[in-house]
């Protein structure tokens, strides 16, 4: 049974075309925003670029409502992307959240939330603590990215457009891909997504060049940044797990700014004989945000009961205080789990 087929029986509390539903929302609404989790990655934030896309082709205007990040990463699919950060009394008639189902993970964009009239929830990730009551709520796990569910959502509008709008949106929707499999190397790259991503070729989507493009384009100073982490490698347990970290501090001397890494943990998951990883990364003054990697243990069960989340062998979570007390919480947390298998 495919994705899609799977994805309207598991809602089957709503009409079987569930674009059609969301058009009908978007035709009530004045105003309509897009926005994704904190600490956005190349799956939301990009996803949200292949839905403005097909808001704008059906004649609806929408806007990305971001954390001030720096986009730059992006900047090769940007060029219709209409964006701004957020701030405080902005209204939407319509939010579509996507890649994220707890108001927890918006942080201060919550308060889109509230202000909405009506509310759109697309994610391939467990629901967890806060979920967003919507009026249209689309989560399935089984995905491998929220661009791979838009794309197979509207597949059927996005077929029917010109050339050039199917070649952006397929090329978007790789990059998603790119990013929630880092680079087809997890364990979520099923055959039915190398069948997603023939679809997207065809469509126009040129792999190498968008490999290029998004996983190819550090600039020195990220590089810097990542040799210095991975400097920082410690073995804990036996060896059985790593910790790695990046401090202000060093963003500091190298003046960049850490919000605009790729997650340096992609540079040591081939480590062999492990159990478990995790980097932390200071991107406030004593607040980590931490990624978690396990090929062995639940590392989504330690990132949720710290208000965080993600799958089941890739997860994160934002916790406060100083390396030490960070580091001894979830060094404490993987214990207990190792303990368990």
């Amino acid at each position: 049974m495919s994705w899609f087929s799977r994805l309207c029986i598991s809602r089957n509390d709503m009409k079987n075309n569930i674009s059609t539903e969301l058009f009908a929302l978007a035709h009530k609404a004045k105003s309509i925003a897009i926005t994704t989790h904190i600490h956005s990655d190349g799956d939301g934030m990009v996803a949200a670029f292949a839905l403005q896309e097909i808001l704008r082709i059906k004649g609806f205007a929408s806007t990305i409502i971001t954390d001030g990040e720096d986009l730059s990463r992006y900047s090769f699919l940007m060029d219709k992307a209409v964006h701004q950060p957020f701030a405080e009394g902005m209204q939407y008639e319509l939010l579509m959240v996507l890649d994220c189902n707890s108001r927890d993970r918006l942080g201060p964009r919550a308060a889109l939330v509230d202000a909405a009239e009506m509310l759109f929830v697309l994610d391939h990730h467990v629901p967890e603590h806060g979920v967003i009551s919507a009026d249209l709520q689309l989560i399935d796990p089984h995905y491998v990215s929220a661009g791979a569910m838009i794309f197979r959502l509207f597949e059927r509008d996005i077929m029917g457009f010109e050339p050039s709008a199917r070649k952006f949106i397929s090329e978007a929707v790789y990059v998603t891909i790119l990013n929630d499999t880092n680079n087809f190397s997890n364990a979520n790259t099923r055959a039915e997504v190398f069948q997603l991503c023939a679809c997207l070729a065809r469509q126009g989507a040129q792999p190498h060049l968008l490999h290029q493009a998004f996983l190819q384009n550090q600039s020195p100073q990220e590089m810097l940044y990542v040799g210095h982490s991975l400097a920082s490698i410690r073995l804990h347990l036996e060896d059985r797990v790593l910790f790695l970290h990046s401090d202000l501090a060093l963003a500091k001397d190298l003046n960049y700014d850490p919000a605009s890494a790729m997650s340096v943990s992609r540079y040591v998951q081939g480590v062999a004989n492990l159990s478990a990883l995790a980097y932390f990364q200071e991107v406030q003054q004593e607040v980590w945000k931490i990624s978690l990697r396990s090929l062995k243990l639940n590392v989504q069960e330690i990132a949720a009961s710290h208000g965080g989340g993600g799958h089941r062998k890739a997860s994160g979570l934002t916790l406060k205080g100083n390396l030490q007390e960070v580091q001894d919480i979830i060094l404490k947390e993987l214990s207990q789990a190792i303990k368990k298998l």
